[in-house]
This record gives structure tokens, sequence and C-alpha cells, in this order.
């Protein structure tokens, strides 16, 4: 199995404008969702939620896959991936700022970024996942993009906006030393009436 190429995932996701869709799919997920479930914040699983919107997005990404003949919507193993162009398999992660997934690490999980084992029946497919990042008081979405690993290591990312990808960031090679992974998101930090507002929103809580 080929570890996944930063450049070739863009070219995939600059065709068809597929990163502004995918972005675009989780914002619009998250506004549904947090309209229809103001109640949310009083959920005791956090897990709840994130269920919940997953299958937001997942409709969505249905939606994109019936529209574009080379993404594959594939369910299995009770999830669901999306193959594009016959060379990409992705699948959708709630991330944290590390860009790790806030999931158990279970077998299958461990599998995907280990990039010598095959998976789903697939071979010679570069696996990434489509994450999206939460603010600390999980109101907002702050960061949406693609992510690379193997066998536990940061290997790239890809930042998604409305109008498809932001600017490359600095190229790092394979065989770079360990990367601070405390750094690879940058947050919009909210203005302070802003703060100040989610603050009092909190407090009726």
């Amino acid at each position: 199995m080929p570890l996944p190429l930063e450049d070739h995932v863009r070219g995939s996701l600059e065709t068809g404008q597929r990163g502004a869709k995918f972005f675009t799919a989780i914002h619009e997920a998250w506004s549904e969702f947090t309209d229809e479930y103001p109640e949310r914040r009083l959920w005791t699983r956090k897990a709840t939620s994130r269920n919940v919107f997953w299958e937001r997005v997942i409709t969505k990404l249905r939606a994109i896959a019936s529209s574009d003949s080379t993404i594959e919507f594939v369910e299995h193993h009770d999830t669901v991936s999306l193959v594009i162009d016959d060379q990409i398999l992705l699948r959708l992660k709630h991330a944290d700022i590390e860009l790790a997934t806030r999931n158990v690490p279970t077998g299958q999980a461990l599998d995907f970024d280990d990039h010598t084992v095959d998976l789903f029946g697939r071979t010679s497919l570069q696996r990434v996942r489509l994450c999206y990042i939460l603010d600390d008081y999980e109101t907002e979405i702050v960061w949406i993009g693609i992510a690379a690993h193997s066998k536990g290591r940061f290997l790239w990312k890809i930042e998604l906006d409305d109008s498809g990808m932001v600017a490359a960031p600095a190229r790092l090679p394979i065989d770079a030393p360990e990367i601070d992974t405390t750094q690879l998101v940058r947050i919009k930090t909210p203005a302070p009436n802003e703060e100040e507002a989610k603050s009092t929103d909190s407090g009726r809580l």
C-alpha cells in the first residue's frame, strides 16, 4: 500500500471543486444539527452529539458522491468511506487540535494508518481522513481539512475552506525529525465580545 501523497490528494480535491464541496457539507450539516438540537449541551455524553452530527455529514457526502461518478460511497464495518478516482480512500473523523482522532484506537483504526495493510478488500488506495475540529465549547467548527498519518505519525495536512483549499504549508520531508504536533492547527481566536457571549450563554445552562 502506498503512503498518501499530498500533491496527489490536492490534485484530486481540486477536481470538480471537491474540497469546497466537502467543506460546505460539514458546515451545512453543523448548522442543521445545532438548529435541530439546541438541547445538545445538556446531553451527558459528548459522543452522542458527534454521532448524530456524523450521520448528518454522511448524508451530505452521499449526495456529493451520487453526483460525481468518480466518487464511490462505500458502507463497511459500521462506517462509511469515500473512494475517490479509485485511488484515495477518505473517512470522516472528529479530531483534536493535534489532528489525532478522538476515537478509541481499535485494531481497524490502527490498521487504517498502517499503509502496509490492505483494508476492506481494497488495494493500492491512499488512505486519509477528512477531519473537523470543534472549539472548546463545542459550539462551532474551527478547522476542516484532510490529514494523513502513518502508524500514528503525522505526515501532512490540507486545510479546506469554502473556495477549496488554503495555500499549501511549508513542506517537510517524510524522514524529517519528530514534528511538534501541538502546532499542527492554527485555531482562530474569537473576539473578546464573542468569548464573553459564550461565557454568558454557558452560564444560562
